[in-house]
């Protein structure tokens, strides 16, 4: 076999064999990624139950500022009241001190209901909090039998670069830069092997003199319809 040929194929059989590292490394990942993103969603909803615990509580602090105010207002009326000179007068303070009164009424009924909407956010948090910490526990968990796995796959990985940089740096610069040229649009798969007297990259039939060229291997030869380097894979 053709020697540039044969660093052609060696070439394109560690570039796919790193490629197909590539899932096996995503599939790996695949269950921690998923706790990380229940997590992300649930600290997301934490953040955001936050701020509606926030404006739930400004809320409540608005209407026990309005009651503070309103009582003042009620020990004003009492304080006119001993200077009331006029029937007129008795009654805008009485009427004034009946809407005071009611609007202590609103502003406390509001208040309770803030607070039981404090208690079941509070509840809420809790829950939320909770459930991170056992997410937490659980990626820690996995974390270190997933980093055993990948250390697994980086050594590969490190023994396959390794090899492909050896093998590019013995090689002819010039059959180095077309193998790249065809790998540019046409990937893992710039070498395929010749099968039923197809290319096995674009599954078109070649010609008898093609096929018999690329038997021979004395010599790179391409696909006619797409450009793919050829060969016959060794029984």
């Amino acid at each position: 076999m053709n020697k540039y040929l044969k660093e052609l194929i060696e070439l394109n059989r560690l570039e796919r064999k790193l490629k197909e590292l590539e899932p096996v490394e995503k599939n790996i990942k695949a269950p921690l990624i998923k706790l990380e993103n229940q997590k992300k969603v649930l600290e997301e909803r934490l953040e955001k139950l936050e701020e509606e615990i926030k404006n739930i509580k400004l809320k409540r602090g608005k209407n026990e500022l309005l009651i503070s105010e309103l009582k003042d207002r009620l020990k004003s009326i009492e304080e006119k009241r001993v200077r009331v000179k006029t029937e007129k007068e008795f009654k805008a303070l009485q009427i004034e001190e009946e809407l005071a009164r009611e609007q202590i009424e609103v502003a406390n009924e509001e208040i309770e209901k803030f607070e039981k909407q404090l208690e079941l956010k509070k509840e809420e948090k809790e829950s939320l909090l909770k459930e991170i910490e056992k997410l937490d526990a659980e990626i820690a968990l996995l974390s270190v039998d997933i980093a055993k796995k990948l250390e697994t796959i980086e050594k590969q990985k490190e023994t396959l670069y390794k090899e492909k940089e050896q093998l590019i740096k013995d090689m002819n610069p010039k059959i180095y830069a077309f193998y790249e040229k065809i790998k540019r649009w046409a990937g893992v798969s710039a070498v395929v092997p010749v099968k039923r007297q197809a290319c096995s990259g674009c599954n078109m039939r070649i010609s008898d003199k093609i096929y018999s060229e690329v038997l021979k291997a004395e010599e790179i030869v391409t696909c006619p319809h797409c450009g793919r380097v050829l060969y016959i894979e060794e029984e």
